[in-house]
């Protein structure tokens, strides 16, 4: 529990009763961290771990191409919009990741540098396009972003019209 505002007495006295320990930020919650600022890189090194785990494991198997698109547009993926849904990543982060993805699928594993025979933007173009179908990670995190800034605005929205006294007349009444 973080507790702030208070003095350490207060503090104290709620974790005793509550049963809990004090912590501080960052703190994890749902494998996510959770901070009183934006997410650094840093904080994000546990996401780009687990996937450069996941693609060492693949690395050691035998996956055709279509299978490793497949599987970044599918697991990776799935990882990345997690995280994404939640928060901003930063930029580097981001990169890493799109690095990561496009070095396994050129490459095999995650950290090869083969010079990939077309671009990344290429890839990610729809398959009617001429493209791979690879999701763009940089596109995601920028539209999840937009989802989670219409949801504050709509709740905002909501939010007023509750705080707003009800619109009643007078009706029937005659003589005021």
């Amino acid at each position: 529990m973080v507790l702030g505002g208070c003095i350490t007495n207060q503090q104290q006295q709620c974790l005793q009763i509550i049963g809990l320990k004090d912590s501080s930020f960052p703190l994890k919650y749902l494998g996510v961290p959770i901070t009183a600022s934006q997410l650094t890189k840093i904080e994000c090194a546990s996401l780009v771990q687990k996937i450069m785990a996941t693609v060492q494991l693949w690395a050691t198997r035998s996956i055709s191409f279509a299978g490793k698109a497949r599987l970044i547009n599918s697991v990776i993926f799935g990882m990345y919009t997690y995280w994404v849904s939640i928060f901003l990543l930063p930029k580097e982060v981001t990169e890493k990741i799109t690095k990561i993805c496009r070095n396994y699928l050129w490459g095999g594993i995650g950290d090869y540098k083969k010079v990939p025979d077309i671009s990344w933007q290429q890839t990610c173009q729809p398959k009617s396009q001429g493209g791979i179908g690879i999701k763009e990670f940089a596109a995601w995190n920028k539209v999840t972003i937009l989802v989670l800034e219409k949801d504050l605005q709509d709740k905002g929205r909501v939010q007023n019209r509750l705080q707003q006294p009800p619109n009643i007349g007078l009706i029937g009444r005659t003589g005021l």
